[in-house]
């Protein structure tokens, strides 16, 4: 379900990339292949202030824990700004976490770049919210999770759902009429009720700019780490409810994007919180040589082509999630 603020005249810059032709059919244009990916993901931190429940990355994530460097964040974004390309703060980490997030907005926007940052609404400054709206980030989303404050903090594993809301409703008065940033909120549900869902999105749809919501897939999770449900019986509850349609469909992740970890790994997949499917290292190469001439990525490919992500650990497990209501 996608739920535009009927009030607000703002548009998201980035919905010219989601909608772009090229963008939503690249992998029935093979022969078409952009020399450059449509967007990079940059990850400044895979650590993060909390520990949700459903979450994979930070249940289940064995690699190094760390903060990416001033260094290789110019780097990336230098490579961008030759293809004029958007760059998105998100992947497996609180970005609000990283100390020098403010001056890498503001170098990703003094290169002309389109900017988005997802975060959890919860450790968001003053200071961060006056940047936001000085360097004009584009978009910004916050993560709920379900449609009340009860299942929100059950999900999210905390008792911090009004300091969530009060953040949003700061950050929209900081901006005032302001153009941006985009102000987004992005919630996935289990098995809420449809009154719970429409009283949540009466709630915040004349508010935020737009709202995004899908079905938590609890599934990754369950495979990877099966004993964290073994000992809960709330979550292997959760487990019996989710209704999420499991069915594979073709993957347009590995046309369209590719993610940089905070140590300049690099990774075919946004959803890839422990180098499953990790195709390079910026740190040795380039993100254009990666994309185009890497053989793993290829390999990838050809097999997500031929529906086969039964055979990748962690594709094995990958369902869409914002197209079921």
């Amino acid at each position: 379900m996608l739920v535009k603020n009927p009030n607000s005249k703002r548009e998201n810059a980035f919905r010219s990339i989601y909608d772009d032709v090229g963008f939503q059919l690249v992998c029935q244009r093979k022969d078409n292949l952009p020399n450059f990916p449509y967007i990079v993901d940059v990850e400044l931190t895979n650590h993060c202030n909390l520990k949700c429940i459903f979450c994979a990355g930070q249940n289940a994530m064995t690699r190094e824990k760390g903060f990416i460097s001033e260094k290789l964040l110019m780097k990336a974004v230098d490579e961008c700004s030759l293809f004029n390309t958007p760059i998105r703060f998100i992947r497996w980490g609180e970005p609000f976490l990283h100390p020098k997030i403010i001056s890498f907005i503001e170098y990703v926007k003094s290169r002309g770049l389109l900017l988005h940052i997802t975060n959890n609404g919860q450790i968001m400054k003053e200071n961060h919210m006056k940047a936001l709206v000085e360097h004009k980030v584009d978009s910004i989303i916050f993560s709920f999770q379900g449609a009340t404050k009860d299942r929100y903090e059950l999900m999210r594993n905390n008792e911090n759902y009004n300091i969530l809301c009060k953040n949003i409703l700061k950050l929209i008065d900081i901006r005032g009429d302001k153009e941006k940033p985009f102000i987004q909120i992005s919630c996935t549900m289990t098995d809420e009720s449809k009154e719970e869902i429409k009283d949540f999105v009466n709630y915040w749809q004349n508010i935020v700019d737009f709202i995004g919501i899908g079905k938590t897939n609890l599934s990754r999770l369950h495979a990877l780490k099966p004993e964290l449900f073994i000992a809960s019986n709330g979550l292997m509850n959760l487990i019996n409810k989710e209704t999420i349609k499991k069915a594979y469909r073709p993957c347009d992740e590995v046309y369209q994007k590719l993610s940089v970890d905070w140590d300049g790994k690099v990774t075919c997949c946004c959803d890839d919180f422990d180098n499953f499917l990790t195709i390079g290292d910026l740190n040795k190469s380039t993100i254009f040589d990666i994309w185009n001439n890497n053989r793993k990525l290829n390999i990838f490919r050809e097999l997500l082509d031929d529906n086969m992500q039964r055979s990748l650990s962690l594709c094995n497990t990958c369902y869409h999630t914002y197209e079921e209501f």
